[in-house]
């Protein structure tokens, strides 16, 4: 602030400069002190003006108050006690640490939300939110050019978010007294599985400020206790992982859905809600997909990602890597060719990539593939002879002709993909792809697809997809659009023709929910109804037969080519969902607020540096503007007396 009133001097001694100081001089030694009073007339107005200009204070500054933010998160009440004697110290405190603060300080609560609160809320307050994120203060403290006050337990969700708070931010941790507690932090099953297939469970478990004693850990499906693994004892703020393996139910068990929990038992555990966890997994009575390539390359690895990865359908590959010598792919252990056969005469959908004459054992026709996909890579390049040149056939994507992908496949950036080499037209089928050699000619089918007696076939040419997938942006966004096009389609061929589900993983309060379609719809219209049987989904209730509670309805928007979309959270509880095409469960779990985990933030400083300051500005005042027009006038008067003009 000091540096504008200089800059304004500065400016001002020039102006008396340039006006009266070179004919100081040459006037007479009696007019010498009037051409000084004019100087500094002249100058002491300019100045005056400049300072308006250059925004200039006009008293001393005064620091800003802070910006207060209070973490409202429940893990308050796991770390200290969930009783109204604690909710009373809880408030007790965080007002007594606002006193100490600032007494004008504007204040707000965060957690899973920023909200703008006055000091007398605080007496009704009940530290209940979900998340506990920390940006939405920091941003407003930025906005607001105010240093943070942060008042939290110390567990935060982003802590690494207050390294960009306002110079003078600090933390206010409240001091409370650890508990012994140990809860389920994650449960990681695969999102589908085969009936009778062996089912791996993962478990990590979490422990509090207090060391605890030895404990079991059940694993249970559909409310039946399959497994039982002991738990050692844990150190403070230790995790351990466990693993357990069961065989996955029969389909009809849950209709189609097993409801797999892991339900923990400590002596002398302070808090329940984070004992039990649960996830719902669809159980198939065949493998979902089965991936077979007697030639095996590139473009196998990328189109595999999109199968297992972006589309979640588990996936059983087998790679034939010399004439009868098989192999599992991934861990490349070595797999007899009858073996090959028999699971992909099982599968629900199956893919076959090199020899298309290789065939499946047989089996009855209602256990045959309901969906598959015949891929003919092309032939390697022949080898040029001496003082010849040969060179790769390059086959660029010319259009998508009318077919059931085309809506998927309109927009396509076809001038900017990579070519492919085709091993040759296909010539039966409803074209869904078209490319042209070298861009001229006549355009070939690349991709066709038929359906017949309720068995949908896709049929590809060529080798070099990969291409697209190795290049960034919207190349490598056209191959994910492709290949999950295809597999979409193949997926309604084999019974999943749910319009659209959850993305089966581990969900819990404070979420938003993932939900992947299953059509080409991008509006899907989706009915919950939460089961009543359980207060919420970390009991044991049964995944096949409860009443069902009050229902409500959601409307899911796809854009684009997206496959995903999300939805706000929803409470604890076990859901029913059903939309066009089928039924699917979702388990909300309780928030990761309720999970123990050791304090991220302490006491002290944020931010290096001073809190912002306010100054008076002198344009906020009338007075500089009327000082600055009487000296403009008080020196036109001198100047006329003095018979200048």
């Amino acid at each position: 602030m000091l540096i504008s009133w200089v800059a304004a001097l500065a400016v001002g001694v020039l102006a008396a400069w340039l006006a009266y100081g070179r004919s100081r001089g040459a006037a007479g030694e009696a007019a010498r002190p009037r051409v000084l009073l004019l100087a500094l007339i002249r100058g002491a107005a300019v100045t005056l003006v400049a300072a308006l200009l250059f925004g200039a204070p006009s008293g001393r500054a005064t620091p800003r108050e802070p910006l207060i933010a209070i973490d409202r998160s429940a893990s308050w009440r796991r770390a200290m006690g969930d009783d109204s004697a604690f909710v009373r110290a809880w408030r007790s405190a965080v007002r007594d640490s606002l006193s100490r603060v600032a007494t004008d300080a504007p204040v707000i609560a965060i957690g899973d939300s920023l909200r703008d609160v006055s000091r007398d809320e605080i007496g009704s307050w009940v530290p209940d939110d979900a998340a506990s994120r920390v940006r939405p203060a920091v941003d407003r403290a930025a906005s607001l050019g105010r240093s943070l006050v942060l008042v939290t337990d110390g567990e935060v969700d982003d802590a690494e978010v207050l390294a960009e708070a306002p110079p003078g931010s600090r933390a206010v941790r409240l001091a409370s007294t650890p508990r012994q507690d140990v809860g389920i932090a994650e449960l990681t099953v695969p999102g589908s599985i085969t009936a009778g297939d062996t089912l791996e469970a993962a478990i990590t478990l979490a422990s509090g400020g207090v060391a605890t004693a030895d404990g079991t850990l059940q694993l249970l499906v559909d409310g039946r206790v399959v497994a039982t693994s002991p738990v050692p004892a844990m150190a403070p703020h230790a995790s351990s992982r466990i693993s357990m393996r069961v065989n996955a139910p029969a389909a009809a068990a849950a209709g189609g859905v097993a409801l797999i929990q892991a339900a923990l038992s400590v002596a002398g555990d302070a808090e329940s809600r984070n004992d039990t966890l649960g996830v719902a997994v669809d159980v198939g009575d065949r493998p979902s997909a089965v991936f077979v390539s007697t030639a095996p390359d590139l473009d196998v690895r990328e189109v595999l990602t999109v199968l297992r990865g972006a589309l979640d359908v588990p996936t059983r590959a087998y790679l034939r890597v010399a004439p009868g010598l098989w192999r599992v792919e991934g861990s490349l252990a070595p797999i007899a060719e009858d073996e090959v056969r028999a699971r992909a005469a099982s599968a629900g959908m199956l893919i076959v990539h090199g020899d298309t004459a290789w065939r499946p054992s047989a089996a009855p026709a209602a256990k045959g593939a309901l969906a598959r996909a015949l891929w003919v890579p092309a032939p390697p390049t022949a080898t040029a002879r001496a003082g010849e040149i040969t060179r790769t056939p390059e086959w660029y994507v010319a259009g998508v002709p009318a077919s059931p992908l085309q809506a998927a496949l309109a927009g396509l950036p076809f001038d900017s993909l990579p070519p492919i080499t085709l091993a040759s037209p296909i010539r039966i089928g409803t074209p869904v792809l078209t490319a042209q050699l070298g861009k001229r000619g006549d355009a070939a089918a690349a991709v066709a697809v038929r359906e017949s007696d309720g068995q949908r076939t896709v049929l590809v040419s060529g080798s070099g997809w990969a291409g697209w997938a190795l290049r960034a942006g919207r190349s490598r966004e056209a191959f994910g659009a492709l290949w999950g096009a295809i597999f979409d389609w193949l997926s309604a061929g084999r019974g999943d023709v749910r319009a659209a589900r959850p993305v089966a993983g581990m969900v819990r309060a404070g979420e938003p929910i993932l939900w992947r379609r299953g059509g080409t719809d991008t509006v899907v219209q989706v009915a919950l109804r939460r089961r009543t049987s359980s207060a919420n989904a970390n009991t044991n209730a049964e995944a096949g037969g409860a009443a069902s509670g009050a229902g409500d309805s959601l409307t899911l928007r796809f854009s684009g080519e997206r496959f995903e979309t999300v939805s706000p959270a929803l409470p604890v509880g076990v859901y029913d969902v059903e939309a066009n095409g089928g039924r699917s469960v979702l388990v909300v779990n309780a928030s990761r607020e309720w999970v123990p985990r050791a304090p991220t933030i302490a006491s002290g400083p944020l931010a290096r540096g001073a809190a912002g300051s306010d100054a008076p500005r002198l344009a906020d005042k009338g007075w500089p503007f009327v000082a600055a027009l009487l000296l403009l006038c008080a020196e036109w008067l001198v100047r006329r007396a003095s018979g200048q003009r």
